[in-house]
């Protein structure tokens, strides 16, 4: 069975974490998952980190479009709307050197019925773009930056007939750079985040 695809189209501004996550675990700093990106490209060339969070309400943030300090949600109501957040950056000499644009897919992987399986993702892929003069902080000819900003809507999200109270669900968010002539991944800049296991339930 094809797993079914939702679009949804995405917030993008060109923010960063004001204190991204160190380690897997650090608790200590804004509460988002980190992944890798770019990580088969020596940092010599190319750095790339990327971090992620969903979130059941996060408030509005003058910078950040959403509150970046708001704690991600373990549990979530389908009747309610639910936001992810997926911020990613480059940075290093040859960061000029690449173009196209950013493939973003959210998967859901359902733990109880693999027939509930579904995918987010944007209805067109998010340019790579030039540096942005108008950027939190500024980026430069060696670095890019991205924050994607989902609003997902009630009833987004299905949940299990046989497990009504709560259906869990894996969340991951998988990226990867395509080639401006192809649209093909043959950047070599590809990444993923994954995020926490959701508790999904209506009430």
């Amino acid at each position: 069975m094809a797993t079914i695809g939702k679009n949804i189209d995405p917030t993008v501004i060109h923010d960063t974490l004001d204190d991204p996550p160190q380690f897997p675990g650090d608790s200590s700093r804004d509460p988002f998952r980190i992944g890798t990106l770019a990580a088969n490209i020596p940092n010599a060339i190319v750095k790339g980190e990327i971090y992620a969070r969903v979130s059941q309400n996060p408030s509005p943030d003058p910078i950040h479009f959403t509150d970046d300090d708001a704690p991600a949600s373990t549990s979530v109501n389908v009747n309610q709307p639910f936001v992810i957040d997926v911020y990613w950056g480059l940075s290093g000499p040859l960061v000029s050197a690449f173009s196209g644009s950013w493939d973003l897919t959210i998967f859901f992987d359902c733990a109880s019925d693999s027939a509930l399986d579904f995918q987010i993702k944007p209805t067109n892929s998010i340019p790579y773009g030039c540096p942005d003069p108008t950027s939190s902080p500024l980026t430069t000819t060696n670095t890019r930056q991205y924050h994607a900003s989902f609003l997902a809507p009630a009833n987004t999200v299905s949940l299990d007939p046989n497990s009504p109270t709560a259906t869990f669900y894996e969340l991951d968010v998988s990226i990867v750079l395509l080639n401006s002539c192809n649209s093909l991944p043959t950047t070599g800049i590809v990444g993923s985040v994954s995020l926490e296991e959701v508790s999904f339930f209506s009430v």
